[in-house]
Formats: C-alpha cells, structure tokens, sequence
C-alpha cells in the first residue's frame, strides 16, 4: 500500500532562546509595566529638599491603572472556538486566585527624585544634611565644661542660623536637635526650654513645606528665647514679691541663696534676674538688700570673668560669709555721725541716732539694729556720757521686751520719749552751738568757744548764767584736753562773768556786762602792748 504525504506540513515548534510574540490577551495583560522615562529635575530645587509638584503636595498621587507605553491596547481578538464574536475582556484581567485588592500608590519616587525611599508626606520629612555652620557652633558647646545653660544654647542657634541659607528648618535644626538628644544629660532646665522654643517654630516651617525659617518669625523665636531666665532665681524672686516693704538684708540674701546655689551653669543669668527685679523694686530694698545684691554681684562677675558658668564652692562660701556680715545699714550709717564728732557722745546724740537708725520700720529694731548700737558702744564707752550710756539702756529695755515682729510704732515712740528724759544739755541753743564744735577737727581755739558761747549764751533767755552756763561747764570738762590755751582763758573769763552774776541770786547775765565779756575774750590772744615811757 501506497502511503500518502500530506503537502500542508506543520511548521515543528522550534524551542531555543528566540523570543516569541505573545498572541494571547492574557500573555498581553500580564506584561511588566513600564514608567514613563525619567524627566529633568524641576526649577527652583534647595539643597537638601524634595521636588514640589505644581500643587505644592506630597506625596504625588499616581495615575491607576498606569498609562502603558504607545497609548492604550487594542480590544484583542477572541478566543478560537468562540461562538459569539468578539468579547469585551475584563480590565485588569483577573489574576489566578481570584481577584486582587487595588493597588496602593506606589511607596517610592519616580525617578529622579532626591528624597530616598519612602515618599514623605512633609516635604521637612525628607533626610538633609547636617548643617557645618550649626556644626560650627556645636562645636564649641562641646568645649565647654558643665550644664549648658539656656543663654548658651540660644547664642549658639542664633549665630548657627545666621547665615541665610534656608536650612533653619531643616539642616540646621537636625543637628540642633541630634546634638541636644546625645546630650541631654547636659542641658539644663533652661537649654531644654531653649530647644524646645526652637522645635516649635521648625515644625511651623516644616508644616508650610519650607525647609527655612522666614526672618520675621526668625527675629521672634530669638526673642522667645532671649526671656527664657533660670527657673530657680524666678522662684525666689516670686517669693520676695509676697514679702511686704522694706525687702530686708536677711531676706535679699535667703533668696540669692535659694535661687542661685543650683549648679546650672545660669550664674550670670542668676544674676541678671535679680538685677533686672531690683530695678523695678527699687522702694521696696532696705539699704542692707542692696548691700546684699551688690556683694552677690561682686562674687559672680567675679567667676563669670574668669569663664566659669557657676560660682565655685571656694566662692560661694565666701560670699555667704559676706552676707552673715551684713549689718544694719541705717543703723550704721547714724552710728557714723557720732563717729565723725570727736568730743563725747551726749544723751541727745546718741537719741537722735538711735531715732534715725531704728525708724526704717525694716523689723530689725532688736535684731541687727540693736546688735549694731550695742558693738559701736562697746567699742566706744570712753566717749559716753552718763546721759548717752542711759538713752542706749532705755533702747535695750524696749527692744528685750518686744515680740517676735520687733518693735510696733506705738512702742517705739514710747521708747523714743522715756529715752528723751535723758538730756546731757538743757538749753538747745547752747547744745546747738556746741554741737558745731563736736565736729570740728583739732584743737579748739579761743575764737571758736568765744564764738560759741556768743550764740549759745546769746539768746536773750535768761540763762547764760544757768543752764546755758551748765551745759557749757559739761561740754568743757569732758572735751578740755581739746581746748587750747586761749580756750581755755576765754572759759575763764565766761566763768567769772556768770558767776558774779550767780552770786547776785540772777541765772542771767545783763546784757551791758555780756557785751563786756565778749570785748574781753575778743582780745584774748592778741599781743600785750607795753606802754613806752620817752626820756624828757
């Protein structure tokens, strides 16, 4: 039997790597999509940002399905073995499984974009370098020794985000914020306040897609942080507020001690905030709370001069001592009145300095201030007359038997007349004269007592030769040895004169033998002129 060869051979499959065009619309569906090709990067890109579409959003929505490459597809032809024609297919095609959930956008950039992966969904998201002038000024924080205060930190944002560059939201506040995160044992309460000052108005940069802090808000946040003070000084000066007038020595230097012994590295901040409320407090300070500021300055520009940010223990110790040491400033200042008169101290002089050292209503009246009186008399007792020794008596007495809060104004005033009994001088325009002599330097001539006794005696009351007379006989014996020759004639003479007049039963001297008296001792000390007998 004949075998017959069909002339319709099919083509053999060929295999090998010969790529093969895919006919069917399922191999079609299933192609890898392609991105349309990279573009150029956008205008107006700032180092270390991200590019901003049209809108200004992030991140960029993608189109779904993608658009593929030469525009879209073709409907496919059916099926062989179709009977009905073309039919539509689905788009996408269902997949093996089951159908798929929608695709998300894609979680990375097209390409071209700086930002890394993934797309961020704030432009101040995106990763930028560290800033080398912010790194500058860390730099130096890290030099430092001790906590960091707040001034520090802020003079280091401020000269770090000077430059105009755009990065104050960005670059710049990165390695503000890294640095404060690796070093945040090291910051103190204030530094922390800084930063977080700092934080706030980056993320108000960051929100409005700008990796720059615009210089008017730039200029506040500076001054935001400028007002950041020391806590611990706050709230001791809150407490010296609740205080009532006058701010006394003792309280000024509790509150220093309150809030400056923290070891924060804020001494001239410390400092800075006591002046600062000083000056608007300036009628409420007694003259012992200035003292104390000024002490308080003098230690810690002291240590502020040399470098360190905090007084050292060496100092501060000293300058508590300082403070213990703090008298009663008014008190001591009336008690060098009497130093500067060089005569005795009379029961008058030591009243009026009592009534100028203790009326400061301060609550020290048996505290301080009597401690004051009662050293300067102990140092002085030679100078005391019996009149003085009794006034300061009549102050002790008082001052024992008060209470706590010292001396009321009803008690002093009694203690001010019960010690008023106590009069060296009888005759205030005697006293008043003598007083002049009291500060007088050297030795008294016989031209100052003429003159004395001429105002003193002179008044027309009827006792130049009574109590007037007294109080000059007085003063003279307890201050002789400061009377020179003349003086003492023209003492002489006054004694004659009022006692002639004694002895006729009259505590006054008649004014033709006053007059008299005053020719006579204006001539005591003028040279003696012989009479000259010429030869007949």
């Amino acid at each position: 039997m004949t075998t017959r060869i069909p002339t319709n051979l099919v083509t053999p499959a060929v295999r090998g790597p010969a790529t093969q065009t895919l006919t069917k619309p399922a191999q079609v569906a299933t192609q890898e999509l392609v991105r349309p090709a990279v573009q150029e990067p956008r205008p107006g890109i700032v180092a270390g940002g991200c590019f901003p579409t049209d809108s200004g959003q992030f991140p960029r929505p993608l189109p779904h399905p993608l658009p593929l490459p030469g525009g879209p597809r073709p409907q496919p032809e059916p099926f062989p073995g179709d009977h009905c024609g073309p039919r539509p297919l689905p788009h996408p095609l269902p997949l093996p499984g089951g159908p798929r959930p929608l695709p998300k956008p894609l979680p990375f950039p097209f390409p071209g974009d700086r930002c890394g992966t993934p797309v961020p969904t704030k432009p101040t998201d995106c990763w930028s370098p560290l800033d080398v002038g912010a790194l500058v000024e860390l730099g130096k924080l890290d030099k430092t020794k001790g906590p960091v205060s707040g001034e520090q930190l802020a003079d280091a944002i401020k000269t770090g985000t000077a430059d105009l560059d755009g990065q104050a939201a960005s670059g710049e506040f990165r390695a503000f914020s890294e640095w404060a995160q690796k070093n945040a044992d090291r910051l103190s309460p204030e530094a922390k306040q800084v930063m977080d000052i700092y934080a706030k108005y980056a993320a108000k940069s960051q929100a409005a897609g700008q990796t720059g802090i615009p210089q008017a808000e730039h200029d506040k946040m500076l001054a935001e942080m400028s007002k950041v003070g020391d806590q611990g000084a706050k709230r001791a000066l809150a407490g010296l507020d609740k205080l009532p007038s006058p701010i006394s020595g003792r309280d000024m230097a509790k509150a220093i001690e309150r809030g400056a012994k923290d070891a924060d590295g804020q001494t001239k901040a410390e400092l800075g905030a006591f002046k600062d409320w000083a000056q608007k407090n300036g009628a409420k300070l007694s003259p012992e709370a200035k003292e104390v500021l000024g002490i308080f300055e003098k230690h810690a520009n002291k240590a502020t001069a040399t470098g360190d940010q905090d007084l050292s223990r060496t100092e501060w110790k000293n300058m508590l001592k300082e403070f213990k040491g703090v008298g009663d400033v008014s008190a001591r200042t009336a008690l060098e009145k009497l130093d500067k008169e060089k005569g005795p101290v009379s029961g008058e002089d030591m009243l009026e300095a009592i009534r100028e050292g203790v009326s400061d209503n301060d609550g020290h009246a048996v505290t301080s201030e009597l401690r004051e009186f009662q050293n300067w008399a102990r140092e002085n007792k030679e100078r005391l007359t019996p009149e003085a020794k009794q006034v300061l008596a009549t102050y002790e007495k008082a001052a024992k038997g008060a209470g706590k809060d010292g001396l009321s104004q009803a008690e002093f005033d009694k203690m001010l007349k019960d010690a008023g009994q106590f009069k060296t001088f009888r005759d205030d325009s005697m006293r008043t004269s003598l007083e002049k002599l009291d500060v007088k330097s050297g030795r008294i001539s016989g031209k100052d007592l003429a003159e004395a006794i001429k105002v003193g005696a002179g008044d027309h009351d009827g006792q130049a030769a009574g109590v007037e007379f007294a109080d000059l006989q007085k003063w003279a014996r307890e201050n002789y040895g400061r009377l020179g020759p003349d003086a003492r004639k023209v003492l002489d003479i006054y004694e004659k004169y009022a006692t002639q007049a004694m002895s006729k039963g009259e505590t006054g001297i008649a004014n033709s033998d006053f007059q008299k008296m005053l020719r006579e001792m204006s001539r005591v000390g003028e040279p003696v002129v012989r009479p000259t007998y010429l030869a007949g």
